[in-house]
């Protein structure tokens, strides 16, 4: 009986596909790689330490680094009235430098015979319903304070038409709208109080963008 070759040869070639096709049935799928999560490098070349509020600031959407400022002011708290500005340097230098002038960043600070209170001085005989509509219950915690600050100056922006960051934003925080109104419509266009704060102003936002 004569040998038929090529039914040999194609038993062979489905033998092998079956044992190709039971291989790859059995074999586990690869594991997925995890991507190295890199740290940028210091200016030595050297790695960058672990993040740490008290240290380094992070803007998630751009990975900029920014240094809390020189002040007697917890990084953490920095942070988080940064975060409050929308993470906007001009307004935040602005906040910190009214700050500084209005109690050198001494949150148990009174002014205007114990009306004006906190880091910012919020008076609260006028801005009580502020504090209840932000949730703020204690003006010697600064973020909270800083809250109430920070809604006034966008008030005073939005409803009043104060420019921002600006000399006569700074009158009306000092004097009030009406006050920094009337002095602006007699041609006075700055204090003693918005030239200091400018002052200061210009110099933490040098420090923070530096």
């Amino acid at each position: 009986m004569q040998t038929d070759y090529r039914d040999i040869l194609l038993a062979v070639a489905a033998a092998a596909l079956i044992l190709c096709a039971v291989v790859i049935a059995t074999m586990e799928p690869p594991a997925a790689e995890t991507p190295a999560v890199t740290r940028p490098a210091e200016p030595d070349g050297t790695d960058a330490p672990a993040d740490s509020s008290s240290e380094l600031w992070s803007d998630d959407s751009t990975l900029h680094r920014i240094k809390p400022l020189e002040i007697p002011l917890e990084a953490e708290t920095q942070w988080a009235i940064f975060e409050a500005c929308e993470y906007d340097p001009g307004l935040f230098c602005f906040l910190m430098a009214i700050g500084q002038q209005e109690s050198r960043f001494n949150p148990d600070t009174q002014g205007d015979g114990g009306a004006s209170l906190g880091v910012f001085q919020i008076n609260i005989r006028w801005h009580t319903g502020r504090m209840e509509a932000l949730g703020v219950t204690d003006l010697t915690d600064t973020a909270q304070c800083a809250a109430v600050a920070l809604d006034y100056l966008r008030e005073l922006v939005s409803r009043y038409g104060f420019e921002p960051e600006s000399e006569a934003l700074l009158m009306a925080y000092n004097m009030g709208p009406g006050g920094a109104r009337k002095a602006i419509n007699a041609g006075q266009t700055s204090t003693d109080y918005s030239r200091e704060v400018m002052t200061v102003y210009r110099g933490y936002l040098e420090e923070l963008e530096g």
